[in-house]
């Protein structure tokens, strides 16, 4: 069980950052001179453990929140077997959805990904793997998930039109995430 230093509003262990890079794989693309910010993070209601975790580059407490340029999430997958397309598709609609609403929450757009809604599968590379990704872009967003193996999934999202090929590495060290802070 994690218990400890707080991280957006969860316990995630005596270590803070150290305790949440041991808890759950986190990953940022290769060559990002940047430090990530842990912009949302889940938990199991019974074991305390992290079962989703978000780092992004861009988004800044000075200004107008105009959002990630950049966010990848890790969500933990219980089951035996892979997630399987349908997963993969839920969670590219879930962040273009979530991005639609942030825009405008009252327009009939903010419930559908729209006819202008484009799938189709991208590459990931993970580690130096290249896994087969799902893709859409709906919108002003680009959003590729992929089954990572090993009951991890990943979720990439970018503005349109993407970013071109994804290569993401784990982090290993706390020192690569920003100090906690709120948003703007």
């Amino acid at each position: 069980m994690i218990i400890g230093r707080d991280v957006c509003g969860v316990s995630v262990g005596a270590g803070g950052l150290a305790g949440l890079v041991a808890a759950i794989p986190l990953y940022v693309p290769v060559g990002e001179v940047r430090r990530a910010r842990v912009s949302s993070l889940s938990t199991d209601p019974v074991s305390g453990e992290p079962t989703r975790a978000v780092v992004d580059f861009g988004s800044t407490p000075e200004g107008a929140d105009a959002g990630p340029e950049l966010e990848v999430a890790t969500r933990l997958w219980p089951g035996a077997e892979g997630a399987g397309e349908r997963v993969l598709r839920g969670l590219c609609a879930e962040r273009a959805l979530m991005e639609l609403r942030a825009r405008d929450p009252l327009g009939a757009g903010a419930l559908s990904l729209g006819e202008g809604a484009v799938w189709s599968r991208g590459v990931v590379e993970v580690e130096g793997r290249d896994l087969v990704s799902v893709v859409v872009e709906a919108g002003s967003s680009w959003v590729a998930a992929v089954d990572a193996g090993a009951g991890v999934l990943l979720r990439v999202y970018a503005r349109a039109p993407g970013p071109g090929r994804v290569r993401l590495r784990r982090v290993v060290d706390a020192g690569e995430l920003e100090p906690l802070r709120g948003r703007g």
